[in-house]
C-alpha cells in the first residue's frame, strides 16, 4: 500500500516546490510499546518448551539492550535479542516469521496529529516512511493521520526498508524534492539518521523509546536535530525551513 507517484502528489499539485518531511512511525508518530510488550509476551509462551526458556522479563531486558547496542549488519532487534539470550538459530528464525508483531494496534501520540497539522499549514509536504507492515496504515488512518499526508511508503508493501538508500529515494523521487529540501524525523541513529543523512536529508532524531539511550557509533549517525517528542521536532522543523527560505 505504498504510495504511487500519482498518490504522493495529490496534495502537492497545490503546494510550491516547498520543503518536505518524512516521518518514521515507531516513537515518532506512534506509541509502540503495547506491540513490543505483547510480543515479548507472546515470545516467552512460545519459549517455554526450550531449553532456555527466557520469561518476559529476560526477554524484555535483551530487547532493551539490543536497541541500545544495535549490531551492525543485524536488521532484526528480534533475532539480536534472541541470540544474545543463547535461543538456538533455527528458533529464532522460526519465531522470527511467526510472532504477531502487528496484533495489537497502533496507537498515535497525543501531541501527532495537532503536531502534523501545524506543519502542514506551515506549508510543508508530510510523508511516512517507515519499517512497518502493510496493516500499519489502518492504524495510521484511524489516528487521522493519512489525510495529513503526501505519501506513505510501508516496507512490506513497497519491498524496500531502512537503511536502503533506495527506500527514501521513492519519496525523493515521488515529490521530485531535492534532498537538501527534505527532512527525516525518526528516533535510530543506525537505522534512520545514518541513511538519511548520507543521502543529504536533515536528519531530526527524537530521543524517546527504547532507542532514546542509543548512542551515535560515529559522525554519519549524529542527527541534525535532536527533540524531545514531536511538538518540539515540528518547532524545529518550521526554524529550519525559515533557513531554506532564507537561502533564496
Amino acid at each position: 500500500m505504498g504510495a504511487s507517484r500519482r498518490g504522493s502528489l495529490r496534495r502537492g499539485s497545490t503546494l510550491s516546490a516547498g520543503a518536505g518531511i518524512l516521518f518514521d512511525v515507531g516513537y515518532c508518530l506512534m506509541d509502540e510499546t503495547p506491540r513490543l510488550d505483547h510480543a515479548v509476551s507472546w515470545l516467552a509462551q512460545a519459549l517455554t518448551t526450550s531449553d532456555t526458556s527466557p520469561g518476559a522479563e529476560d526477554l524484555h531486558g535483551a530487547y532493551l539492550a539490543a536497541c541500545r547496542r544495535p549490531e551492525p549488519g543485524q536488521p532484526s532487534l528480534l533475532v539480536q535479542m534472541l541470540r544474545s539470550l543463547g535461543v538456538p538459530a533455527e528458533t529464532t528464525a522460526a519465531l522470527r516469521r511467526a510472532v504477531p508483531w502487528d496484533a495489537v494496534p497502533l496507537v498515535a501520540y497525543p501531541e501527532t496529529v495537532p503536531a502534523l497539522s501545524h506543519l502542514r499549514d506551515a506549508g510543508f509536504r508530510l510523508g511516512i516512511l517507515a519499517n512497518q507492515p502493510r496493516s500499519a496504515r489502518a492504524d495510521l488512518d484511524r489516528a487521522g493521520i493519512i489525510p495529513l499526508c503526501d505519501g506513505v511508503w510501508l516496507s512490506e508493501a513497497v519491498g524496500l526498508a531502512k537503511p536502503d538508500p533506495g527506500f527514501f529515494r521513492l519519496a525523493l523521487e515521488a515529490w521530485a524534492l531535492t534532498p537538501g529540501r527534505v527532512a527525516y524525523v525518526g528516533d535510530r541513529p543506525d537505522n534512520d539518521v545514518a541513511p538519511a543523512r548520507a543521502l543529504g536529508l536533515t536528519t531530526v532524531r527524537i530521543r524517546r523509546g527504547p532507542h532514546a539511550e542509543q548512542a551515535p557509533r560515529t559522525e554519519a549517525e549524529q542527527p541534525d536535530i535532536e527533540a524531545r517528542d514531536l511538538v518540539d521536532a515540528a518547532r524545529r522543523l518550521v526554524a529550519w525551513r525559515a533557513t531554506l527560505d532564507d537561502a533564496h
